[in-house]
């Protein structure tokens, strides 16, 4: 190598070491930083290069004593600052845990490269950088169709997805909602116009995921959504009618079939299919399809009401967090013309819409207010919000559609389903007239024909029950690694978890959780956090050093914002035993 060029690699390298204050030297130390590689669960993993999220990363220590590690991610190999996606100057070991989502990003033959150097203590010294290692950030898959009752739409769970969207591709504009549960209802296919349900419906999805706070340090966006599906199709057989609404189907990632199977437990909130009727046609006026409502109950008389359904006009609902209620006509005139194209999408308010008492109902779909429509207390409302993509159609402020856990086998939920029909009420002749006179048409509310209880203790009721499936921290082997006596960063060996210090812990990810707390308790029984942590990540490192040599446990939950307030936290993992060593670690060698 020419002696300029040598001298000029030596000047930049000297020059990137930050100076101590009233110093204005540096040096350059050999032994960079070797084995440099990213991971998801273990350390022990194949190498691998291209993950569908945020993964950890660990390399082999250096020589030198003392100091700290930085760590750098970009998406350029200069690593010049403007390239800079994630950084971190204050690495106490020879690994990096990032706690925020990276960007969807593929390159050839990468996208983001890190790279990682050892820097003393005063400032003063430091090696070169190590050789960067490239990942590409992407899911592997998309959701791919199952199969669903009629009205419904089915699909497979995604890893990493905190929720879902759905495009109905039939429409012009197209339509999109979202949803944290695998199944969708098809209410715009069927509602005020039954014919049109009933055939091939064409359907693409993708999978959302919570990005949490904090995006690239460089302002490069991380968008939240994964890509579109191919386009599937769904063929709907005309149903016979029957005289009564009937439920026949609870459906998740569980499939209760009415007669056949017996009440099964969700790790999902369901949606729920029933035998359609003909329309309850009141005083002439012919709503073009039957209307439903579904109710969701925690008794088996049905009394108390604890989740209540969109008014719809498909043989089947399941809730939306973003995307429901369907925005119904207002009037004799809008509702005519609801059955013909272009149909009625959207989201948007059910207006007035009462029970069989006459008392106002408010969907849990209409985001604050559907909490208390269980009471009867809720407030007509729309919902509409900017779409995270606008290719798509998508409105709607995020509603908590989630159901609460039952505490099965024991403890289980009831639903049943009533018939809705549209009511012309003219307006008495003291009233003041309807605006814009009778090109207006009369005003319409949708009136419940019966009262949900009548349903239960006639039979018309399924139950089901719903745990949320608890975050996976072991699978034959925990999920831990940690630094060894020399540093290095390994995988705990066997089923149970020994480290030196500062352990990695990692989990699976679970669908609609917002973010993950970590709990750490120096005994199983009784349990008492030392430690309650926070993190949008599925891996965390413990503030556990050599120091804190004995026996912790710590377990793991995710948060779930589309539960109810005050259940939004899941169920626990079963907690997980780590041993911090310390000095009194033996190294064991194969």
């Amino acid at each position: 190598m020419p002696r300029f060029a040598l001298l000029a690699g030596l000047a930049l390298a000297l020059g990137l070491i930050p100076q101590a204050s009233g110093s204005n030297s540096g040096s350059l130390v050999p032994g960079a930083p070797t084995g440099l590689r990213a991971f998801l669960l273990r350390a022990d993993e194949p190498i691998l290069h291209e993950f569908s999220r945020t993964p950890s990363f660990s390399w082999a220590p250096v020589a030198e004593r003392g100091g700290r590690y930085q760590f750098e991610l970009a998406s350029s190999r200069t690593f010049q600052d403007s390239t800079l996606v994630f950084k971190d100057n204050s690495v106490p070991f020879p690994a990096e845990t990032i706690s925020r989502q990276l960007p969807w990003v593929t390159g050839d033959p990468y996208a983001l490269w890190a790279h990682v150097r050892w820097i003393s203590d005063d400032s003063q010294h430091a090696t070169p950088w190590s050789r960067p290692f490239g990942i590409n950030m992407q899911w592997p898959t998309v959701p791919t169709q199952l199969p669903s009752p009629e009205g419904l739409i089915r699909w497979s769970a995604v890893d990493g997805a905190t929720s879902y969207e759905v495009l109905y591709t039939d429409f012009v504009p197209m339509v999109s909602f979202q949803t944290t549960t695998n199944v969708a209802d098809e209410r715009e296919y069927f509602t005020f116009h039954s014919s049109v349900g009933y055939g091939t419906i064409h359907w693409r999805i993708r999978a959302v995921r919570n990005l949490g706070k904090g995006g690239a340090t460089n302002g490069l966006p991380a968008v939240s959504y994964g890509p579109w599906s191919p386009t599937y199709a769904t063929v709907n057989a005309a149903q016979p009618l029957s005289a009564v609404v009937a439920p026949t189907d609870t459906v998740s990632d569980a499939w209760d079939i009415q007669g056949k199977t017996k009440a099964q437990v969700h790790g999902l909130t369901p949606g729920f299919a029933w035998k359609p009727t003909d329309p309850v046609v009141t005083r002439g006026l012919d709503p073009g399809s039957a209307l439903y409502r579904v109710y969701v109950y925690s008794d088996s008389r049905c009394v108390n009401r604890i989740f209540t359904g969109s008014i719809v006009g498909s043989p089947a609902f399941a809730p939306r967090t973003i995307g429901g209620p369907m925005p119904l006509p207002g009037n004799t005139v809008d509702l005519a013309a609801a059955g013909s194209p272009p149909y009625l999408t959207g989201a948007g308010g059910e207006g007035d819409a009462v029970d069989a008492t006459g008392k106002h109902v408010n969907p849990n779909e209409a985001g604050a207010g559907g909490a208390a429509a269980a009471a009867g207390t809720g407030s007509a409302g729309s919902a509409s919000a900017p779409s995270s993509d606008a290719t798509t159609k998508t409105t709607g402020t995020e509603a908590g559609v989630d159901l609460w856990d039952s505490g099965w086998p024991t403890g289980r939920f009831y639903w049943s389903v009533v018939p809705v029909t549209a009511v012309a009420i003219p307006p008495k002749a003291s009233a003041a007239a309807p605006a814009g006179g009778a090109a207006a048409g009369i005003p319409v509310t949708y009136q419940e024909t019966s009262v949900g209880q009548d349903a239960c203790e006639a039979g018309d009721v399924m139950s089901f029950g719903k745990n949320s499936k608890p975050v996976v921290t072991v699978s034959g082997k925990p999920f831990v690694s940690g630094v060894a006596p020399t540093g290095r960063m390994v995988a705990a060996v066997g089923a149970k978890a020994e480290v030196y210090a500062q352990p990695i812990v990692a989990w699976k990810p679970t669908v609609a959780a917002s973010k993950y707390q970590v709990e750490v308790s120096r005994t199983l029984y009784p349990w008492h956090a030392k430690w309650r942590l926070n993190t949008p990540a599925t891996s965390m490192v413990l503030p556990l050093t050599k120091l804190d040599a004995g026996s912790w446990y710590y377990r793991v939950r995710a948060i779930d914002n589309s539960l109810p307030a005050g259940a939004r936290a899941v169920a626990w993992s079963p907690p997980t035993k780590i041993k911090i060593t310390g000095d009194r670690f033996a190294v064991v060698t194969k």
